[in-house]
């Protein structure tokens, strides 16, 4: 009976050995952080606000438990501040928490108080995400889009909201087939985590978008900032998924509000008014492509190749099988919940192979592809979005156009199939 002991004995042993490393390393990384930014030589520190700079050594202390360094950091930093007010207030509770303890068992209304000030929340999300953020780019991390595939002429930019992170990334691209990141910013998402249900139950839709139109002057109320700009939701996927509501936007701060806490809007975006201001003028109707997910992956090349490869092989050999007439092969590439318009996939099946049995011949040729990843897994497996423009000829009918196709597969070892197709208007 006693080796089982033992070895839960011996477990508890490297987990503790385990949880002691991770918090060594937490507080090395803090001090770190700490150390540049009271220098000031990194690129990074050199050009941030004296504010931004101090709220985040104070949080740096806070994560290390020095909240009388905190306090001394904050009392330079300006007033009327939400965000200093908070940390002020955090760095007090952990003080009071240790004298509570130092009390020890005075009394047991004495050891409840202590327990539930111990336990109190104040809300540091932004604090939090704002010195993550940081972090991230002192060690140049979040670099190169996983989900960012294939960006065609036709994308101006792509605008990447990780609301695990709740940060908001924008990419464009570099002109020798890269991608350039032009902003990094905190934003605050919709006040209940999730992907987006129903109308009206506070959650920010995933997905992948488009920003469609600008609101401004008369259009805006004062409560949502300078400028928003609404993007295509719900878009073909959601509605496949019977998905609901509308008016998801990114738009700024009420006017008189300087910060806000991660989880806040109705399940819009929003970003602080002078970054926003900033950030409309990359904004490009239709152009600018939304992804919206939770922990987006970066800098890893080989996945990144061998998914695009993946969707160009199976993109490739639907053409191929196409232009075959063969049109068991052809329609083996749609998903069984396959919808285009008004037609299920019996539907499609049903009008394909009417249509391709009066021809003698068909061709088919694709040019200006833009393939996106979509982060979020969906009740069909991996999702990614394609779009091309088509030209489309045969022996007794020619067409051109932009086409988009939704595809899923369940997984790596599953081929790629056509969830939607659809025809876009020029």
């Amino acid at each position: 009976m006693k080796k089982p002991c033992n070895i839960m004995r011996a477990s508890f042993v490297v987990l503790l050995l385990l949880l002691m490393s991770a918090q060594a390393f937490a507080d090395e990384q803090m001090n770190y952080v700490s150390q540049v930014l009271k220098d000031g030589n990194h690129e990074v520190v050199r050009s941030m606000h004296a504010q931004e700079r101090t709220i985040l050594r104070a949080t740096a202390a806070l994560k290390s438990d020095r909240p009388g360094q905190a306090l001394a950091l904050l009392a330079s930093a300006k007033e009327q501040d939400p965000l200093v007010a908070l940390l002020q207030a955090e760095a007090h509770r952990i003080q009071a928490v240790d004298a509570m303890k130092q009390a020890g068992s005075y009394s047991d209304d004495t050891n409840k108080q202590g327990q539930l000030l111990a336990s109190a929340d104040l809300g540091l999300g932004e604090a939090n995400a704002r010195l993550y953020s940081f972090i991230d780019k002192l060690n140049q991390d979040a670099g190169d889009p996983v989900d960012i595939l294939l960006p065609g002429t036709g994308v101006a930019n792509v605008f990447m909201f990780d609301k695990a992170r709740n940060r908001m990334f924008l990419y464009e691209s570099d002109g020798n087939g890269g991608l350039r990141k032009i902003a990094d910013e905190y934003v605050v998402t919709g006040s209940e985590q999730g992907d987006k249900k129903v109308q009206g139950d506070g959650k920010t839709p995933n997905g992948i978008y488009r920003f469609i139109s600008k609101l401004d002057g008369h259009e805006l109320a004062p409560r949502y900032g300078p400028v928003a700009f609404p993007i295509d939701y719900p878009n073909e996927l959601d509605q496949l998924h019977n998905k609901t509501g509308n008016g998801i936007w990114l738009h700024g701060y009420p006017l008189d509000v300087l910060r806000r806490p991660p989880q806040d809007t109705r399940g819009c975006f929003s970003i602080s008014n002078n970054r926003l201001v900033e950030v409309a003028n990359h904004v490009k109707l239709k152009r600018s492509w939304v992804i919206v997910g939770e922990n987006f992956e970066f800098d890893q090349q080989d996945k990144k190749r061998a998914l695009l490869e993946s969707v160009r092989k199976a993109i490739e050999t639907w053409r191929s099988d196409w232009t075959s007439l063969n049109s068991t092969s052809y329609l083996s590439h749609y998903h069984a919940k396959f919808r285009s318009g008004e037609r299920d996939l019996a539907a499609w099946k049903h009008y394909k192979r009417r249509v391709n049995a009066n021809k003698s011949f068909i061709e088919v040729r694709f040019d200006n592809m833009t393939v996106m990843h979509d982060p979020n897994r969906w009740s069909e497996g991996e999702m990614v979005v394609a779009e091309f423009d088509q030209q489309y000829r045969s022996s007794n009918y020619a067409d051109q156009g932009r086409k988009r196709l939704y595809l899923a597969r369940d997984s790596e070892s599953q081929p790629w199939k056509i969830l939607l197709e659809e025809t876009l208007n020029q």
